[in-house]
């Protein structure tokens, strides 16, 4: 107040009078917003961002969104937008006109413009990403190509590939990834968003064009993979607030039935990350689902440090929790190499499991370990209704066999970490008890099949294998409690 008005006593005339070029002057409105989008994000959450309070400048942001001749310069009206939303959102939402405006509006055209510039700078980002690493499909000539470069001398005696230098990701992602905050306001309070990301996906799929660029809601895929597979490979707090932003925008996508319903129907090629090892499985012509459960694979493999960012994860599995209570709803049986899946899962749990008192967290493990087992404990009860095939089943409970010994350290790491009870951790104590149950449900399993393969005598993989498949062939999957059964996840 100081700097810009040279006293309090002169605040209010002159920071008032500051926001009248926002909505009349027109010849100047892309430096005005910039000025603006600069202002209110470097005094964050300090007192002059109340002055943008007092004036609705809303209807001037929609304008220069929807106007034909300011709609170049949506990038910086929707940035300006949702900093002004998110100026005390924790502590005083209600006083946010700018939140209840988001909320409120079902305007089409302002958030299928929105969904414009957010592809554009959404792809922007995958580019750079791109550019650094190619990690485009192979074909046959690249194929042939990588064989050459295979066998030239200083490259003949190397034993595995090796993953680019992480210090190339250093600076990424680029500024344009600053789109993401108002697709995230958006999509997590208004339905209208929902129907207008889906209507741009369905409107792609049939038109077929001829254009590079695909809708936003599968570039927020592609771009999620890169953030989620590159987030703490540099240690960068800002590659890391990606990481989680794009986390919670991929759990709005599935928190919404319209948009989860078109992921499980439509037919898409969606080019995900393949910048570290180990690589997933080629792309397969999948519904988008396979594609967001991929970019929950990436986060699962590629962020397992010692500073581990535990709220992160937790959000993570509980976008794969979703998925695959919608599938069992749905009753939805999803072509996808799930093994992937559940290795990357029990992967987890093992790491949690071996690595407890060495961690840098600031608490939640507890509650991961408890939902990473309720997403086996869903897959294992509903896997008739989840699963495309009996193989997918067999290899399902392989895993789990497989995995008997770090299964079983779950139920002394969760003892290990329980606190006392109270009153006021009554939803927390519901939850502990559908966790003590489906552990039980999951070890029920996990000894009975593995009794199986040892009367059997059976001393490698295939022959276990084939061993679970004839016991589940014969009497099917017996399984205990359901606990996952309601209406609404939890």
């Amino acid at each position: 107040m100081e700097v810009f008005a040279g006293g309090v006593s002169e605040s209010d005339r002159v920071f008032n009078a500051c926001q009248v070029p926002v909505c009349l002057r027109f010849s100047l409105r892309h430096q005005v917003l910039q000025l603006a989008v600069i202002f209110v994000c470097g005094i964050s959450q300090l007192s002059p961002g109340a002055y943008f309070l007092r004036r609705d400048l809303f209807p001037c942001i929609v304008t220069t969104i929807t106007s034909p001749e300011t709609e170049q310069f949506t990038f910086e009206a929707a940035l300006l937008l949702s900093a002004l939303a998110n100026f005390h959102k924790s502590d005083a939402a209600k006083l946010n006109p700018y939140l209840r405006c988001i909320r409120e509006t079902t305007n089409k055209d302002l958030m299928r413009k929105i969904c414009w510039a957010s592809d554009f700078a959404a792809n922007a980002v995958v580019k750079a990403y791109q550019n650094i690493s190619d990690d485009s499909p192979p074909t046959l000539g690249t194929a042939f190509g990588s064989l050459l470069w295979s066998l030239r001398p200083d490259r003949a005696l190397a034993s595995t590939p090796v993953d680019p230098p992480r210090e190339l990701f250093k600076n990424q992602p680029i500024e344009a990834c600053v789109i993401l905050l108002p697709v995230f306001e958006f999509l997590h309070v208004n339905v209208a968003f929902h129907e207008v990301l889906v209507e741009s996906a369905s409107l792609d799929g049939e038109k077929k064009s001829a254009s590079r660029i695909s809708p936003l809601l599968y570039t927020l895929l592609s771009l999620s993979s890169y953030l989620l597979t590159h987030a703490s490979s540099t240690s960068s707090p800002r590659a890391i607030a990606y990481g989680n932003l794009s986390l919670n925008i991929l759990l709005g996508l599935v928190e919404s039935d319209v948009i989860i319903r078109h992921l499980c129907q439509a037919k898409a090629d969606i080019r995900l990350c393949r910048q570290r090892l180990p690589l997933l499985p080629a792309p397969s012509s999948w519904p988008p689902i396979c594609a967001l459960l991929d970019c929950c694979v990436l986060w699962l493999r590629h962020n397992l440090h010692k500073r581990l960012e535990v709220q992160s994860y937790i959000t993570c599995v509980r976008i794969c929790y979703r998925v695959l209570w919608h599938l069992q709803r749905e009753r939805v049986r999803l072509e996808y190499h799930w093994q992937e899946f559940w290795r990357a899962m029990i992967s987890l749990l093992d790491f949690l499991a071996n690595k407890l008192d060495s961690l840098i967290t600031t608490g939640g493990i507890e509650q991961l370990v408890q939902e990473t087992l309720l997403v086996l404990d869903l897959a294992l009860c509903h896997s008739d209704t989840i699963l495309a095939s009996p193989k997918a089943t067999h290899e399902l409970v392989y895993e789990v066999v497989r995995s008997a010994a770090v299964l079983r350290k779950q139920q002394q790491l969760l003892e290990k970490l329980a606190l006392p009870q109270t009153s006021s951790r009554r939803r927390v104590s519901e939850l502990q008890a559908h966790v003590t149950d489906a552990t039980a449900n999951i070890l029920a399993v996990t000894d009975y099949y593995e009794s199986k393969i040892g009367e059997a005598g059976v001393h490698s993989a295939n022959a276990a294998l084939r061993v679970v498949a004839k016991e589940i062939e014969k009497d099917g999957l017996c399984y205990g409690k359901d606990l996952h059964s309601a209406e609404e996840p939890p």
